[in-house]
């Protein structure tokens, strides 16, 4: 090996020919399962839709009308993650009073 190749290795190259590898990252780990879980959506979901059952035209009108309310609904999210919080906390403090909850 010339010095000119020495000089252009890099750390991954090192270990390589070390038969080594660089430690991964979380992000390493995460990427491709985000990625086969966004593919298993996908699948599950088209799947979903081969064998629901209702004609295509009324599958397709149901779903253009979901997606017309969509922001109507996403709009009422937060309110509703409130409200839910607001429902556990006193139900929380309720079985704290009671002395239900050690």
């Amino acid at each position: 090996m010339t010095l000119e190749k020495m000089k252009s290795l890099d750390k991954d190259d090192f270990l390589n020919m070390l038969g080594l590898e660089s430690k991964r990252n979380p992000v390493d780990y995460m990427v491709p399962a985000l990625a086969l879980f966004g593919v298993g959506v996908l699948v599950g979901t088209g799947i979903g839709l081969l064998v629901a059952p209702r004609p295509g035209r009324e599958l397709r009108a149901d779903i253009v009308q979901r997606l017309e309310h969509a922001p109507e609904a996403m709009a009422r999210l937060p309110q509703r993650a409130n409200d839910a919080m607001h429902r556990v906390s006193d139900q929380i403090s309720e079985k704290l009073h009671d002395g239900k909850v050690a």
